[in-house]
């Protein structure tokens, strides 16, 4: 049954292509083909848009952490400089779990820089395979 498909639809499309309709149906499947293309390259777009929103994100949990790291370094070194034993336990304490949250904050950082690279990079292959349907269709579809 298969094969019967098959053959109908070759002897469908020879009967398109000899009755001088070729180049009319080449241009409308390379202008769908074209329109596909825009539409990916609008779903790359949109998915590199998230993938900034989430940089920013991460950017400012990072700068947010890395000024708590330094406050908790600052009271260490002044817990040290006033000796208190006591203090300067407390203050290790909290400088390594704050450490600790600032590693996690760098981490999803370049995470973040990743996805915005892949999506940089899915945005320029879009865009090539746009540029590639756009010049084949106006090669194709040119009015004789």
């Amino acid at each position: 049954m298969k094969c019967g498909v098959g053959f109908a639809l070759l002897f469908t499309l020879v009967a398109v292509f000899s009755k001088g309709e070729a180049g009319k149906f080449a241009c409308i499947v390379c202008r769908a083909t074209l329109r596909a293309s825009q539409a990916a390259l609008d779903v790359v777009k949109s998915a590199f848009a998230a993938a900034q929103s989430q940089l920013n994100v991460a950017q400012s949990a990072a700068n947010t952490a890395s000024g708590i790291l330094k406050k908790a370094d600052d009271d260490l070194k002044e817990a040290i400089s006033l000796g208190d034993t006591e203090s300067i336990a407390k203050a290790q304490a909290i400088l390594k779990v704050k450490k600790a949250e600032s590693d996690q904050a760098n981490a999803v950082l370049v995470k973040a820089t990743e996805s915005i690279a892949k999506a940089g990079a899915a945005i320029h292959d879009a865009t090539v395979k746009v540029i590639k349907v756009t010049v084949e269709c106006t090669r194709r579809c040119r009015p004789s």
